[in-house]
């Protein structure tokens, strides 16, 4: 009977190990997270694209949802560089967070809003000739 515990007790632990891990909770929710890096709360973790439209010059802006969080933002990927930093802003209803970037090649993205339903992105770009550039996102909900 002993031995019969002890492998139970080994195929347990085995199996235990075999197991995905937990995911990790986000540190905010809801309103909470308002004006927080999606990243570094966890909040982007099992994010999806909610929109998308091309930059003025090279790469993707998107808008991201949380489901997790309740949240949206913008993300800019792929982005070759630029001559002024990227100004990156999300709102719903009342509640608007912007965020500067600066215009560095690669991926940027701003703070997170509370937006359980519409919720409207955008990034602008102003080139040294004073020209702007603007990508509009908006979610399935507007």
């Amino acid at each position: 009977m002993k031995s019969t515990s002890l492998i139970a007790a080994a195929a347990l632990t085995v199996l235990s190990c075999l197991a995905a891990p937990d995911a990790q909770a986000a540190s905010c929710s809801g309103r909470g997270c308002n004006g927080m890096d999606p990243s570094v709360t966890g909040c982007s973790a099992g994010s999806t694209i909610a929109d998308t439209d091309r930059m003025f010059t090279s790469g993707t802006a998107e808008l991201r949802w949380s489901p997790t969080c309740k949240t949206n933002w913008v993300r800019v990927s792929n982005y070759a560089g630029g001559d002024s930093a990227l100004r990156i802003t999300v709102w719903t209803g009342g509640e608007r967070v912007g965020f500067v970037a600066p215009g560095t090649p690669g991926n940027h993205w701003g703070n997170m809003v509370y937006a359980p339903g519409c919720a409207r992105g955008e990034v602008v770009y102003v080139d040294k000739d004073g020209s702007h550039h603007t990508a509009r996102l908006k979610s399935s909900a507007c």
